[in-house]
């Protein structure tokens, strides 16, 4: 029987990826009167001041690894946000989740951790079904750049889940994830510099309100429950939780952009989600499901993340 804490703690977790498929349908929405970068910049300001009111990073260790943690989390919200310039959040989702997929491939080079055996075959489930998904009615063969850009974002994601996995156990988590959100706020105030980006403060009050939304809502609340949920529960039942993020995203871009998919491309979400599925039930013990890793140890995000 299910202990009463393990529920709470699952049912805490749910909510978490409710608001994170929210994100996907919030920053397309917001995309249309904010610049990506923008987004990215105040976003993840706001976050590392509500971190830091928790936390004060002091050693030259926790700064530089949560530097690097920041540019890899960077570079795959930016693949991320640009991607929406092009595909529907639900489409954006799953691909991201791909992550998942990706994740025991730096950890077999970055930590030496051996993939489970299964991970081929769930590789190749996935990518038939991102086939499905992306080749729509028939008339498309080959994948969007929207689509493109958000697999490269969901490949920046799988590096920084494993160099989480490196850093986290030797660093004050919240240091870290403070340190983190700062470094992607300040990657993306130079990137927005070096791109000639004319304005980067958000425009009207619905952009503001979205902006708070993702930053406290979405990214420092939601990663820190996220960690206190991730003492009660387990690593199994936590990666089984996140699967339904893309699914989520589905659901409210259904509701507000009227987004359906074709039998071809649901068929198609469906063998993302089984391949997924798989990998988080079958994952060796070094090997955290994605999400779960990234944040039971750090209270930030990446995600559509």
């Amino acid at each position: 029987m299910i202990e009463r804490k393990t529920l709470l703690a699952d049912f805490a977790l749910l909510g978490v990826t409710v608001i994170w498929g929210g994100t996907f349908v919030t920053v397309k929405h917001l995309l249309a009167s904010t610049p990506p970068l923008a987004i990215l910049l105040w976003r993840f300001l706001v976050a590392f001041g509500v971190l830091l009111v928790f936390s004060r990073p002091r050693t030259f260790r926790v700064l530089f690894a949560g530097t690097l943690l920041g540019g890899a989390l960077f570079l795959g919200y930016l693949f991320q946000t640009l991607g929406l310039l092009y595909v529907t959040p639900a489409r954006s989702a799953f691909i991201t989740g791909f992550c998942t997929l990706i994740v025991p491939i730096f950890a077999l080079v970055i930590l030496r951790t051996r993939p489970e055996k299964t991970l081929p075959a769930s590789i190749a489930l996935a990518l038939f079904g991102l086939f499905l998904l992306t080749s729509g009615n028939g008339e498309e063969t080959s994948l969007s750049v929207g689509d493109f850009l958000t697999f490269l974002g969901a490949v920046a994601y799988a590096l920084q889940i494993v160099l989480v996995e490196r850093f986290a156990k030797s660093n004050d988590a919240f240091a870290l994830a403070t340190v983190e959100m700062g470094a992607v706020a300040l990657f993306s105030a130079l990137s927005g510099v070096l791109s000639g980006e004319e304005h980067m403060l958000p425009q009207g009050l619905f952009a503001w309100g979205s902006i708070v939304f993702l930053g406290v809502v979405a990214t420092g609340i939601a990663f820190t429950v996220q960690k206190v949920a991730q003492r009660y529960t387990s690593a199994t039942h936590a990666g089984i939780v996140f699967v339904a993020e893309p699914v989520f995203a589905a659901l409210f871009s259904y509701l507000i952009f009227g987004e359906r998919l074709t039998g071809r491309g649901i068929i198609g979400c469906s063998l993302i989600l089984l391949g997924i599925l798989t990998t988080q039930l079958r994952l060796s013990p070094g090997v955290p499901s994605p999400r779960l890793l990234a944040q039971t140890q750090d209270p930030q995000d990446r995600e559509g993340r």
